[in-house]
């Protein structure tokens, strides 16, 4: 049977929130117990023979040049159980102690952005410290936070308990129709709002003649140099509102939290300007590649796998 991180992740997921609840209300001890053992599980699954997240992360080492495939994992490995102890903070509301992680090198750039466009649109990969930002933000910036919640309910209502506490108005993409997404957005951006979206998530590309396909919102780009398909929203939103587009990636260190700011990217036609947060991104996952968690979803791991064939999205 072949891995799927899909269900590697629908399967996991819920024992991480329910073993770093547990962990949370023991003794130091237990909880430092608790995490090797968490510890030993994840690499257990990299040594395997034919490991697929251990040929993921050689994918990314080579498509990066930085380090090594263990160097890669071992700093996911470290991101995730390190969100497993602070997400426990988030969730009993001890907010405070979350919102102190957040350092913004750049933040004078950050403001200088909100005082001259009055809103911007957060390009975010999926990092395990992202939600861990989304809240130090929150506590200093007026903040909208779009979410795609898992299709299983259990996941959906283990997640929503961290939500409730990030301070910031959040919206299920998956959840609410197109339209109340859309009003959503344009008035956050209008009342000079952050809002943050994760836009890592790529699927089949529209063909070369019709690279834009409006019916499922996919502009086609490229990344790694192979074409991906990927959100058109951030673009015609900012088009649309006049406000730019930063990238941003999220690292997750022992002391802090800390917010990678790109350059912020003014909205001209969709292909153009998608094109240049996607490169953005793709230059910040070759920085940090231990920060990026979905490098190991089905596609991006193909892709990488499959970078000189034309095979990245083939079933």
């Amino acid at each position: 049977m072949k891995f799927s991180f899909t269900r590697f992740k629908d399967r996991t997921s819920n024992s991480l929130y329910a073993a770093s609840n547990w962990l949370s209300h023991q003794s130091v001890p237990v909880q430092k117990t608790g995490f090797a053992m968490l510890r030993v599980f994840f690499w257990l699954i990299y040594v395997v023979p034919g490991s697929y997240m251990r040929k993921t992360a050689a994918a990314l080492c080579a498509a990066s040049g930085q380090a090594t495939p263990a160097t890669i994992y071992g700093q996911f490995v470290d991101g995730v159980l390190l969100f497993a102890g602070r997400i426990e903070l988030l969730s009993r509301g001890r907010t405070e102690t979350i919102d102190q992680l957040l350092e913004i090198p750049h933040k004078d750039r950050l403001d200088s952005i909100i005082n001259q466009h009055g809103g911007a649109i957060f390009a975010l990969p999926h990092c395990h410290g992202a939600l861990l930002m989304v809240r130090g933000l929150a506590s200093r910036y007026d903040t909208l936070m779009l979410v795609r919640e898992p299709k299983q309910e259990a996941r959906a209502a283990a997640q929503r308990r961290y939500f409730a506490n990030l301070g910031c108005e959040v919206l299920d993409v998956r959840r609410n129709n197109e339209a109340v997404i859309a009003r959503s957005v344009l008035k956050a951006l209008r009342e000079g709002k952050l809002v943050i979206g994760t836009v890592d998530r790529i699927k089949e590309p529209p063909p070369e003649n019709e690279p834009v396909a409006k019916n499922r919102d996919t502009v086609r780009a490229h990344a790694f140099g192979k074409p991906v398909g990927v959100a058109g929203w951030p673009a015609r939103f900012a088009a649309k509102c006049k406000v730019p587009i930063v990238p941003v990636i999220v690292e997750q260190t022992p002391a802090a939290v800390i917010l990678h700011l790109g350059e912020p990217i003014i909205a001209s036609d969709v292909l153009t300007t998608t094109q240049a947060w996607l490169s953005a991104l793709e230059q910040f996952f070759k920085q940090f590649p231990g920060q990026w968690i979905f490098v190991y979803d089905k596609h991006w791991s193909r892709l990488l796998r499959n970078r000189e064939t034309d095979a990245s999205f083939k079933k």
